[in-house]
């Protein structure tokens, strides 16, 4: 049949696209080392540096009768910490944010949400980056992590007399090694309930589990080892359960604060997001980096 009206008869009625309200978002590692580190607030102090500092250990002497003691002066080490800005810019026109089906508030307010989700990002990805600072560590270079290797951290945090709750942070290659090695073991203690090794349980967010008592979290950002051939994860003491123990520290000036101005110029809002902080390994007796195979 000939003439039919087909939609390139009336374009000017049909719309070219429906765009779901709903937006979906975009993938984002979740923040899961930032939250186990000891932070310093330097806002007001008048400086970018915060100093952690620490006693030096020393060790008494055997006292003859009648003799004086020898004088031990007390000291103490520190590690300064220097923060620095990050942030992101954005430049909306007036005619974009009117027109989207958003609305301008609410598309100003996703970008306010979305900048500090960002900064936040690059403060995990620096303080996964600190792990192969660590001077002790465990694993094997092209060999995956094992139930082995994990006890042999906890052995080591104990052997370095670090005190408080451990916690671990793994590469996600190192999350499934692991989980895939206690799923493969015949060991009668992953079977009893009571020992409480949910690595078994899948979670989300990040968090892993727990294994021999320590809570795991894994990240897609941790560094690489071995010209790519090993990624590295850590098991360390957690700042808060022991903030005197604590492996990694944060200078934070402040967390991610928004800017807003108009130009007049480009009928636009210029929407800044910044975060200032830094990051550094305050206690190398309470951290233990995980070298195994990527």
């Amino acid at each position: 049949m000939a003439d039919e009206t087909k939609i390139s008869s009336i374009t000017e009625i049909v719309n070219s696209e429906f765009i779901e309200p709903l937006i979906m978002d975009y993938a984002i590692d979740a923040t899961v080392c930032a939250p186990l580190m000891r932070v310093s607030n330097l806002a007001g102090k008048g400086t970018k540096v915060a100093s952690f500092a620490r006693w030096d250990k020393d060790s008494g002497a055997d006292i003859t009768e009648g003799t004086a003691m020898s004088n031990n002066e007390l000291t103490l080490t520190d590690v300064q910490v220097s923060a620095a800005q990050v942030g992101i810019l954005r430049e909306v026109t007036d005619f974009a944010a009117a027109t989207s089906i958003t609305g301008p508030e609410a598309l100003m307010q996703f970008i306010a949400m979305d900048g500090g989700k960002l900064c936040g990002e690059m403060l995990e990805d620096d303080a996964v980056g600190l792990f192969p600072s660590a001077t002790s560590s465990v694993g094997t270079s092209g060999e995956n992590l094992t139930v082995a290797d994990f006890l042999q951290a906890i052995a080591t945090l104990d052997t370095n007399k670090a005190r408080g709750r451990r916690v671990c942070v793994l590469d996600d290659q190192q999350a499934f090694d692991l989980r895939a090695a206690v799923a493969a073991s015949a060991g009668t203690v992953f079977g009893n309930s009571n020992t409480d090794q949910s690595v078994l349980v899948a979670r989300g967010n990040g968090y892993v589990g727990e294994l021999f008592g320590v809570p795991i979290w894994m990240s897609n950002l941790n560094e690489t080892a071995n010209a790519g051939a090993d990624v590295v994860g850590a098991m360390f003491i957690d700042g808060n359960s022991n903030p005197e123990m604590a492996a990694l520290g944060i200078a934070s000036v402040w967390t991610p604060k928004v800017k807003q101005q108009t130009s007049a110029a480009n009928t636009s809002e210029i929407v800044g997001i910044t975060q200032c902080y830094g990051v550094g390994l305050i206690h190398p007796s309470s951290i233990v980096k995980i070298v195994t195979d990527a």
